[in-house]
């Protein structure tokens, strides 16, 4: 009877052994399932990146604040491009409309304290008719903090034109880019009137806009 009594409880241990450990492997298995679909729900860099066609001489770097800038009075390369939903967008070019373009790096800190500035700044009415605001979306990284950038856009709610740059960030290339928030001013003949990086006001904002129409001469200091 004993000896019956203790196969019965061995059974028993065995099978709650057995439970346990399959239930081991089943929340193993969980784990592992979520992983995966994390991962690949995950967008990747190529998976955000545009495939832009340029066409025009590189620009030389944005110089140094305060250094003459030689590209004043150069055409301006012309970009074709997209945006995060696969819209076409133009760059540059003898559009016959100013154009403000401000090149944003989604995890650069003074990109997050730009972006919203001039959503602020669009919002107050302050953009002319006559000039077009482009965000580049450039350095794009995976690894970084504001992924993927058009969310940190959507969140920003901007709503200006987006052209996204390639994995090789070629438009920040072409364009001389020195260092992110970096804007460059095309007037409406598609020429080159103002390059510079780093934060601005408001006053400078409506000073670029005023360069992108033709209503400001170059040579003219900004205020910051």
């Amino acid at each position: 009877m004993a000896t019956a009594k203790a196969t019965a409880q061995d059974q028993r241990r065995k099978l709650l052994f057995i439970l346990l450990g399959a239930a081991v492997v089943g929340v193993v298995f969980l784990i592992a399932l979520l992983s995966v679909n994390e991962s690949d729900s995950r967008l990747n860099v190529s998976d955000v990146a545009g495939s832009p066609q340029i066409v025009g001489a590189d620009l030389t770097r944005s110089p140094e604040p305060g250094d003459p800038d030689p590209e004043i009075g150069q055409l301006a390369p012309v970009v074709e491009g997209t945006d995060h939903d696969g819209n076409a967008v133009t760059l540059g070019g003898a559009t016959g409309r100013g154009q403000m373009v401000m090149f944003m790096a989604s995890w650069c800190q003074f990109c997050m304290e730009e972006l919203p500035s001039v959503v602020q700044w669009v919002g107050e009415g302050r953009l002319p008719d006559d000039v077009d605001l482009i965000a580049v979306s450039t350095s794009l990284s995976d690894v970084r903090p504001n992924w993927p950038p058009q969310d940190w856009f959507a969140r920003e709610n901007y709503q200006n034109t987006i052209i996204v740059d390639d994995v090789a960030s070629s438009i920040a290339r072409a364009y001389g880019l020195r260092a992110t928030p970096y804007w460059v001013i095309i007037n409406p003949e598609g020429e080159i009137v103002h390059r510079a990086s780093g934060t601005n006001p408001r006053g400078v904002l409506d000073a670029f806009a005023e360069l992108a129409a033709g209503r400001q001469l170059p040579e003219q200091p900004l205020a910051r």
